[in-house]
């Protein structure tokens, strides 16, 4: 691995070997896992190069080949999995600055892989009242191209499933890493092969990705005095075709007693939540529902007071991996375990599981 003879080759590239913002550029959420904290606190890279277009993407693949340097992709780094974290050193390509959203059309968006999530959303419903199918709780940070070969689903998967379902992601252009990098194009089955691959097999350049209608989306929390109730109106819930919901969340006394400082006004002691985000006009139809189901509306961001709403986080940063980053940001003690309780026999996995580790394990589910 000869670094000095790369940064010749990349003169006029955006190079960084600032050893504290290499090490910066290094690092995911890797340290969710008290196990990756072990094994991963010391990986750096050795520079940070950040390409612009696909052109400079090239030129910095085939130099890291020329010169027997590795080469680890880098999207915001959101992910908690130590995808982004340079193993054997070498280049941390940034690929930040290839965020140009190219084409809007009715269904379809085509950007850089470096676009950040909520920047493609607000350009689709300014053009066309459309928004991304997907996104991780990370949706403010996370980048699409990062998304995709990293993550595997998110807020929305109670509509779309999964990013590796048939139509999920519409195309990918990817270039290789060898002596003359190739752009391939890939779509169907071969999308598969690099999607969640974390950028091993090729480097995303060009991501299209499906677009739905955009709604208002409104945030609302349910309470329900026992956990399995909570988690059986969630799964009722998710099976209401009528009402359109884009998260169902239920989440396990005292988690959110314990870690979700913000909403604390609103929870009382003891009490499981459903954290929902549910169209605004299928609101009324929701709460006519949760009525029939037992379930206490603790806050409904349709009715709430500006004073009431003052410093709350959207609901989707209190789900997916976001529970856990709030719990780990009271108790950096504590860790997860992710687990798939498949269907049909969800609700009795669930139930066997929450009665295993009473006081230990506490649950915290979202409906795909």
């Amino acid at each position: 691995m000869d670094v000095s003879a790369l940064k010749r080759d990349l003169d006029g590239l955006k190079v960084d070997d600032n050893p504290a913002i290499v090490q910066q550029k290094s690092r995911d959420f890797y340290w969710y896992s008290p196990v990756l904290k072990q094994q991963l606190d010391h990986v750096t890279g050795d520079l940070i190069v950040t390409p612009r277009n696909e052109a400079e993407l090239i030129r910095v693949l085939a130099a890291c080949h020329r010169h027997g340097v590795p080469v680890t992709p880098r999207g915001s780094g959101t992910g908690n999995y130590g995808q982004a974290m340079p193993l054997s050193g070498g280049v941390v390509l940034n690929l930040a600055e290839m965020n140009e959203i190219k084409s809007i059309a009715p269904g379809r968006v085509v950007s850089g892989p470096g676009a950040i999530l909520a920047d493609i959303d607000k350009a689709t419903r300014a053009h066309s009242g459309q928004e991304l199918r997907l996104s991780p709780s990370t949706y403010n940070t996370a980048s699409i191209g990062g998304f995709i070969a990293g993550g595997s689903g998110g807020v929305g998967s109670i509509n779309f499933g999964g990013l590796r379902d048939f139509g999920n992601v519409l195309r990918l252009r990817v270039v290789t890493m060898e002596a003359e990098p190739k752009a391939l194009e890939l779509t169907g089955e071969d999308l598969h092969k690099v999607t969640h691959a974390y950028g091993t097999n090729g480097i995303i350049s060009e991501v299209e990705m499906p677009l739905t209608a955009a709604y208002e989306w409104i945030d609302v929390i349910v309470g329900f005095d026992a956990f399995m109730d909570v988690a059986r109106y969630g799964n009722a819930l998710a099976c209401q075709d009528g009402i359109l919901t884009k998260l169902i969340t239920p989440i396990a006394a005292p988690v959110p007693q314990l870690y979700f400082k913000r909403h604390q006004k609103f929870l009382k002691q003891g009490q499981s939540i459903c954290v929902v985000m549910v169209a605004r006009h299928g609101l009324d139809a929701f709460l006519a529902f949760t009525r029939r189901a037992g379930g206490e509306v603790i806050y409904n961001a349709a009715t709430a007071t500006p004073d009431e709403k003052k410093g709350l986080p959207p609901a989707y940063e209190l789900a997916w991996n976001h529970t856990t980053l709030r719990a780990l940001r009271v108790d950096p003690s504590i860790t997860y375990l992710q687990s798939l309780y498949p269907f049909p026999n969800q609700l009795a996995l669930v139930e066997k599981m929450d009665a295993m580790f009473p006081g230990e394990v506490f649950s915290h589910l979202e409906f795909v």
